[in-house]
């Protein structure tokens, strides 16, 4: 592969990629371009703008370019949606000038996964082209609601930490209305009427001491302490017990949202570290792709975890599908790349580097690989029901019998939120008839429980549920959210519960009285599922666009209706006619067309002397450095503005 080029995403993955393939590798350090400021320019075709994010980009992909010429090229950006759109901008540069350009997916960052990827290698010509668009809708709609409603609600709320989101603000809706359902609970009288139920302290022959419940709930304390006092004559005796086997299932191979919502609950990680840190275990080759909405995994790495595990007494072979949400079957849960024992981690971070985060992240994936590949586990459980004079007490007993995927390379510690407070955990060695000693009577408020705080485990499966953005978006909602103030992070114990502040209930009121669609979870849904439509070409990318601009007052242009330009495009108008002395055009400020086209024809004519204190800059500049100041430096404000940036960045 001498002649060939690989163009990835990561620099971290280069030397990995260039050592497996012996090809030389480029990595476009992500998204190298970015939509310009107008977005799109021509609002009948909805066509964007894409701009390099800087000089710098600019300049170190274009050499990237360049190296492309008669070169058989292959671009493996990530392997979703976005992924694609970075590639599809490298191929659309270099079709023309490469010997030949193919699409690659790697799904893990081995010598058999790039091995994979590069047999499944396709022209990139004959690849889903759609993908792009579906990758275009979705940076120009949210640019739109972001570049249109901000503005709009920033001057309204008087606040220029303010920003309306697509995606983030019926992430916020959803907090916000939970918060609200909080503090009416806690508001009503009624919420706060307690009730009882009694509850029997009772020990048995051979001496152990158990509680046991009456299901009655009484209104008040006095009508529960007067059937207590009916008792003092009274006798415990079983009569009856049911027992009954239950079994649990492994958890089915992480997607996305489950592996952050295990790693927050199990290791307190936010979601974005917890993708941070994937992103590194996947650079390194440890996990696949860590971005999926699947829980499948491949043949071949169930055929690894079979041969290596299939004499373990815990072993079982298990295949998954992709799920009801997932958009790809094609695509693999996130699992580790290569099956080992447990033992091995030890050595994998000594060889890899691993810091302490990376080390825990890589086991709950390690064991979540293999558990998924084992029995299921069997518990006994037991109701005792024991008569006091009329009155029926309950209690329970449940054992483990078979530990199955939960004794399999390391025993799992069942978390206290899984468990049932009234499930004892200790034997009960009882038989119908036998009598038991009353050792006394307490009574148990009955509370009415009050709406929840999302956690951040759960909140990200309730995101899931709505269709409310994607995996690769999860991770983004709540610092986007936390940075505008709209919530905060209590933490209480193991959990971190997100909470709506004031500023976060006023800003969702304020929207829902203007703008109430961009607050419900249904129209995100649908536009997530039309973006899918766009990659499947069943609809148009302007089946996305349109509908969504229109959402935000937009009515599309024909000859017999205009839209008046904003103020911010007349006053720049203005701006341009003034400064280059000329008139405006017939019109201007009743067709945004009109002035929009002023605007594209002058913005670069407007050439305007610098002020003296640039000029005074520029020449201490050209002086320390010993260079000679440019051409008309004087008469142009942009021939200066740029000499000055370049010497004060050498300063």
């Amino acid at each position: 592969m001498q002649n060939t080029i690989i163009i990835i995403e990561s620099p971290n993955k280069c030397d990995k990629i260039e050592k497996i393939t012996g090809a030389k590798v480029y990595a476009t350090k992500g998204h190298f371009k970015t939509l310009t400021k107008e977005i799109v320019k021509d609002y009948q075709n909805y066509e964007p703008v894409f701009e390099f994010k800087d000089d710098s980009i600019k300049s170190r992909m274009n050499g990237v370019f360049n190296d492309c010429k008669g070169k058989d090229i292959i671009i493996a950006t990530d392997p979703d949606r976005e992924g694609y759109g970075i590639g599809y901008m490298v191929y659309e540069v270099i079709k023309n000038i490469a010997k030949s350009v193919k699409r690659a997916e790697f799904h893990e960052i081995t010598e058999s996964g790039i091995k994979k990827g590069l047999e499944k290698a396709v022209p990139f010509a004959n690849s889903n082209l759609k993908e792009f668009d579906s990758f275009k809708a979705r940076a120009v709609g949210d640019k739109l609601v972001g570049f249109i409603m901000s503005p709009t609600y920033i001057n309204k709320l008087n606040d220029k930490n303010i920003s309306v989101g697509r995606v983030q603000t019926p992430a916020l809706a959803l907090v916000v209305k939970r918060e609200l359902e909080i503090k009416a609970f806690n508001e009503n009288p009624a919420s706060k009427q307690v009730s009882y139920k009694i509850k029997a302290n009772l020990k048995t022959k051979d001496g152990v001491e158990f509680s046991a419940i009456n299901d009655n709930i009484f209104a008040n304390k006095g009508d529960a302490e007067a059937k207590i006092a009916e008792f003092k004559e009274a006798t415990a005796k079983v009569y009856q017990i049911d027992t009954k086997q239950s079994q649990t299932k492994p958890s089915a191979p992480f997607r996305t949202s489950q592996l952050q919502e295990t790693a927050n609950k199990k290791l307190g990680f936010s979601s974005d570290k917890t993708m941070s840190i994937a992103q590194k275990l996947f650079e390194k080759g440890l996990i696949t792709y860590h971005r999926t909405d699947s829980n499948t995994i491949s043949d071949e790495f169930i055929s690894e975890v079979e041969t290596k595990f299939k004499e373990q007494e815990w072993y079982k072979k298990r295949e998954y599908k992709a799920g009801a949400q997932s958009q790809a079957e094609a695509h693999e849960a996130i699992r580790i790349s290569h099956v080992h024992e447990m033992s091995e981690i030890g050595e994998i971070v000594t060889k890899e580097s691993l810091i302490d985060d990376e080390k825990a992240l890589y086991e709950l994936i390690f064991l979540n690989s293999i558990q998924s590949q084992a029995k299921n586990a069997i518990n006994e459980n037991t109701t005792y029901d024991i008569s006091i004079t009329t009155l029926s007490f309950k209690t329970k007993t449940s054992k483990c019998i078979y530990k199955g995927f939960k004794g399999a390379l390391k025993e799992e510690i069942e978390d206290d939120e899984d468990k049932d407070k009234d499930t004892l955990e200790i034997a009960l060695n009882l038989k119908q008839g036998d009598e038991l000693e009353i050792k006394g009577y307490d009574l148990q408020e009955v509370k009415k429980q009050a709406p929840q705080h999302y956690k951040e485990s759960n909140f990200i499966s309730l995101l899931e549920k709505e269709g409310i953005g994607r995996p690769s978006t999860y991770a983004t909602f709540l610092p986007i959210l936390l940075k505008r103030e709209y919530i905060t992070i209590e933490k209480k114990g193991k959990n971190q519960n997100i909470v709506a502040t004031a500023k976060g209930i006023n800003f969702i009121e304020t929207i829902k009285a203007n703008d109430e669609w961009v607050t419900q979870s249904e129209f995100t849904k649908k536009m997530e599922s039309v973006l899918d439509e766009i990659s499947d070409g069943k609809v148009d990318y302007l089946d996305f666009i349109k509908p969504l601009h229109e959402k935000m007052g937009f009515k599309e242009l024909n000859n017999s209706t205009t839209k008046p330009p904003s103020e911010k495009q007349l006053e720049w108008a203005k701006k341009l006619a003034s400064n280059l002395k000329i008139e405006l055009p017939k019109g201007i400020g009743d067709d945004w067309k009109i002035c929009s086209n002023f605007i594209e024809k002058n913005k670069d004519k407007d050439v305007r002397p610098p002020t003296e204190k640039q000029l005074a800059l520029a020449k201490k500049l050209a002086d320390s450095n010993k260079v000679e100041l440019p051409k008309d430096i004087e008469e142009d404000m942009k021939i200066c503005s740029k000499f000055i940036d370049k010497y004060i960045k050498k300063k």
